[in-house]
C-alpha cells in the first residue's frame, strides 16, 4: 500500500475537494484522482462517492482516513529515528485544563518552534477521561493528575507536584482555614474529577464536613463565584489566576494537600520520542519558574 496515495486521501479529507487537496499536495487535479481510484482498486470498496457534486468520503473513506492518519504518524516517527534532531508527523496531547495556561500551551509552543514539521492536536478533559482516550489509542499523550491505581498499559512519568490552596473572597473577614470551611458554603469543581475527589479524601480524612453551596464545570466559574464572597472553595495553587481576581490563598496548614501532575502515554506507544521530548519541556518550563 502505498503511503503517500493514503496521504493523498487525508489530504482530500482536510480540504475537501480534489481541486484544493491538489493544490495542498502540488500535484494535479487528474493525479489525486487516480491515487484515490488505484488505492480503491487495491482494497475493494469506494473511499469517495462519486454520485455526488463534488464527491463526498463514505464511510469506509471516513474510516480510512483516521487509519491512513495513525499510518502517517508512525511513518514520521520512523523517519525521525533517522534524524534525532528533529519529530515529524500528527500527535494528539490530551491535558486536563487546569494545566493548560501555565503547562501545556508554553510546552506545546516551545515543542512546536522546535520541530515545527509536527502537527498537534489538543484535546481537553477529565483525567479518567483523557487516560482512557490515551489507552484507546485516541490521543497519544496526556497530561493529567497521577491516577490512584497503576496501569501495566500506560507509561507514567512524573512532571510536578502542585499544592493546593484554600480561596476567599478578599471581602471575607474569617482567615482560619477550618473555620472558613466549616461555615461558609463550599463550591466544588466537577466531583467526578480527581483534584475534587482528593479534596474531599483530604477532609473526609480531617473530620471537616463542608456545606455544599454549587458545583461546577471550570476553574474559572469557581473562582468567579468565589470572589463574589458566595463561598469558598480549594483549587490547586498553580491553576489559579489571582492576579486577575478579587481573590486570597490560604495554605492548609497543619495538613498540606498536594496533587501530581504526570504525562501518560501507552506503554507500546509510537510516539515515545514525542512524550519523551514534551516532558523534557514541561520540566524545563517549571525550572524557569
Amino acid at each position: 500500500m502505498n503511503l503517500r496515495f493514503l496521504t493523498t486521501v487525508v489530504a482530500f479529507s482536510k480540504h475537501q475537494t480534489l481541486n484544493a487537496a491538489a493544490q495542498t499536495l502540488g500535484l494535479s487535479h487528474s493525479a489525486v484522482s487516480l491515487q484515490i481510484k488505484a488505492l480503491e482498486e487495491e482494497l475493494q470498496f469506494p473511499i469517495l462517492d462519486r454520485s455526488k457534486r463534488p464527491p463526498m468520503l463514505t464511510s469506509q473513506g471516513h474510516a480510512l482516513v483516521e487509519h491512513a492518519k495513525r499510518m502517517e504518524g508512525i511513518a514520521g516517527d520512523i523517519r525521525a529515528l533517522a534524524d534525532g534532531s528533529s519529530l515529524y508527523s500528527r500527535v494528539a496531547v490530551g491535558a486536563v485544563p487546569s494545566t493548560i495556561s501555565h503547562l501545556a500551551a508554553p510546552a506545546l509552543a516551545a515543542i512546536y518552534a522546535q520541530h515545527p514539521r509536527l502537527e498537534i492536536k489538543l484535546v481537553t478533559g477529565l483525567s479518567h477521561s483523557l487516560l482512557a482516550q490515551v489507552k484507546d489509542g485516541d490521543i497519544d499523550v496526556a497530561l493529567v493528575t497521577e491516577p490512584g491505581n497503576q496501569d501495566k498499559d500506560l507509561s507514567i512519568t512524573h512532571i510536578n507536584t502542585e499544592p493546593f490552596h484554600l480561596i476567599k473572597s478578599r471581602n471575607e473577614p474569617m482567615n482560619d482555614p477550618v473555620e472558613l470551611l466549616t461555615s461558609r458554603p463550599f463550591i466544588w469543581f466537577n466531583r467526578r474529577s480527581s483534584p475534587s475527589q482528593q479534596i474531599e479524601k483530604h477532609l473526609q480524612d480531617r473530620a471537616i464536613y463542608v456545606q455544599q453551596a454549587m458545583e461546577v464545570d471550570s476553574f474559572d466559574a469557581v473562582e468567579a463565584l468565589v470572589s463574589h464572597n458566595l463561598g469558598v472553595s480549594i483549587l490547586p495553587k498553580s491553576a489559579r489566576s489571582m492576579e486577575a481576581s478579587n481573590l486570597v490563598g490560604l495554605k492548609l496548614d497543619p495538613t498540606p494537600l498536594e496533587r501530581s501532575v504526570v504525562l501518560a502515554t501507552r506503554a507500546a506507544s509510537p510516539r515515545r520520542l514525542f512524550a519523551a521530548a514534551f516532558a523534557d519541556v514541561l520540566k524545563s518550563i517549571l525550572e524557569g519558574k
